[in-house]
């Protein structure tokens, strides 16, 4: 260049041979001072085309862009500028070395487009890729989390997470078909808006709807708010008082019956992407599985808890000098039930027996255990007027003979027994055995309470060698409580902490309302909440 500002000619002879575009500009008014042939070439011009020309002319999409801003950094700068990026107007983009010399801007440009498109490729596919391990990671995730539910309430909270955190959406429900009643039932938790509630709870399966049309048809359903509004005008208040501007509703199909639907509401405006719509496809593939396990779980304890109950004694014997009481309080689990019994049974002889078990496992198999031993010992008892040590021994024969599944049971049985001089001295006595099972409590009539330790023999099933009766005199007004593990066991501590426990609360059972005093223990004493409890008092009233 020349302090006039020409051109050198050599300069422009030696620039025409450059394969590189070389275009030089008049830094002040941006007037195309020199182009070489590729460069002119690159643009689809000749250097005729251009030589003279103001460039925001020849390109009047660069005004304002970032070629524009870069060219005026150039002329403001010391040094080489450099960037890549498109010239507007064109589908090119080029690469720029530019620089400021004396009057004029040098620029050297070469044609990038085709590995610019290369590159957005190679992103576009990395993008793919890592959407797909993020969708890979999030169905992993929730296979593992539906995995480990148990309960429909388990499955849900675990679907609501997932649709959170990997949809957005402002609301997730999965609800549960009644085809007994023909309802759609949702057990909300209170995630709507005031008033939205009681209008999404039981809806009729062949009522108006997204959801329930989505399930006649049997195919995902993809709603925005106008869709809504136009296809189901008669809900527009349901909508609304929701705010529901798009709404994704997947039925749950289980070998051709379905089951529940996979509901998603959110509050803005949007359209999920295939991409997206297959993965909630995918989250409701996995919640139909696990719903499914839910649900037959459910109806096994419902069936096993009303085996249970059928199989406790309803109304205990109430002999004119004893007074019985019992509870039976279910584990705080809603999946679990036991095989935790009582019963009491009036003999032939006049005697009364008492029973406290527990069958070990938390099924439908613990409850029919629990079936066959009570139903097996009262049996026993009518038949032949036998201690309760032998008891337990007949019961064992009477289970081997019977084959299948072993049943292990702890339990204690007892007999009150009262002859002619402990009736005139107005006590009696409480002969037992104990199967492996916590010791009962007696309390006094003055509230002292002590546990009846004595050496327990192995559990019901493992056909102990020899079995033992225990005896202890009782006086008027004491009361005996038998009970299961679940009232004294914790996880965090020894069994004697909570048979201490239980034996300080035993001066609840000393006052005159037993049913008050029994729910008086239960309430100071609490359960373990991992297993059932049950629980027989015996108050024995003075006799005329």
């Amino acid at each position: 260049m020349s302090s006039a500002g020409a051109v050198d000619p050599l300069l422009l002879r030696a620039w025409q041979e450059v394969s590189e575009g070389l275009m030089v500009l008049d830094a002040a008014a941006w007037r195309i001072v020199h182009v070489n042939d590729a460069g002119a070439a690159l643009y689809g011009f000749t250097p005729e085309d251009l030589v003279g020309r103001l460039l925001p002319e020849v390109f009047p999409a660069a005004v304002g862009s970032e070629v524009h801003r870069q060219l005026k950094r150039t002329r403001e700068e010391s040094g080489v500028v450099v960037w890549t990026g498109p010239v507007p107007g064109t589908g090119l983009w080029i690469e720029v070395r530019a620089q400021r010399m004396d009057a004029h801007v040098l620029c050297a440009y070469r044609d990038v487009t085709r590995q610019h498109l290369l590159q957005r490729e190679r992103d576009e596919a990395l993008r793919s890729l890592q959407g797909s391990l993020e969708h890979t990671t999030r169905l992993l995730r929730l296979s593992e989390a539906l995995t480990a539910t148990r309960t429909v309430r388990d499955v849900a909270e675990v679907v609501v997470a997932a649709a959170r955190d990997g949809f957005g959406a402002a609301y997730c429900a999965l609800s549960v078909v009644d085809h007994e009643r023909r309802l759609l039932r949702t057990p909300f938790t209170g995630e709507l808006a005031p008033g939205a509630e009681e209008e999404w709870q039981d809806l009729p399966l062949d009522g108006p709807g997204p959801g329930t049309l989505a399930m006649r048809e049997g195919a995902p359903r993809f709603d925005d708010a106008a869709s809504l509004r136009t296809r189901f005008p008669e809900l527009a208040h349901r909508w609304e008082t929701a705010d529901v501007h798009y709404l994704a509703t997947v039925p749950l199909v289980a070998a051709g019956r379905t089951v529940g639907l996979l509901t998603m509401v959110w509050h803005e405006d949007l359209q999920l992407p295939e991409s997206r719509r297959a993965m909630l496809v995918s989250l409701a593939s996995y919640t139909t599985q696990a719903l499914q396990r839910a649900l037959l779980l459910d109806e096994r304890t419902a069936t096993a808890r009303t085996l249970q109950a059928s199989m406790l004694t309803s109304a205990l014997p109430q002999p004119d000098d004893l007074q019985l009481s019992a509870r039976y309080v279910p584990a705080h689990a809603d999946d679990q039930v036991g095989g935790d019994w009582y019963d009491a049974l009036l003999l032939p002889d006049g005697t009364t027996m008492l029973v406290i078990g527990d069958v070990t496992g938390h099924d439908i198999t613990a409850a029919a255990g629990m079936g066959q031993l009570r139903i097996a010992l009262r049996a026993l008892a009518v038949d032949r007027d036998d201690p309760p040590a032998e008891l337990l021994r007949r019961l064992e024969s009477v289970l081997d003979s019977l084959g299948g599944q072993a049943i292990l049971a702890s339990c204690v049985v007892a007999r009150l027994e009262q002859d002619e001089r402990e009736r005139a001295a107005g006590l009696r006595t409480l002969r037992w055995a104990n199967a492996g099972h916590p010791p009962p409590l007696l309390v006094d009539a003055d509230g002292t309470a002590r546990l009846l330790h004595a050496p327990a023999d192995l559990l019901v099933g493992v056909a102990a060698p020899s079995r033992s009766d225990h005896l202890v005199r009782v006086g008027a007004g004491s009361t005996l409580l038998l009970y299961t593990d679940g009232l004294v066991e914790r996880r965090d501590e020894e069994l004697d902490e909570g048979l201490e426990r239980l034996r300080r609360a035993g001066r609840s059972l000393a006052g005159p309302d037993l049913d008050a005093g029994l729910d008086a223990l239960l309430a100071e004493v609490g359960t373990a909440g991992g297993d059932d409890v049950a629980v027989l008092a015996v108050r024995f009233h003075p006799q005329d």
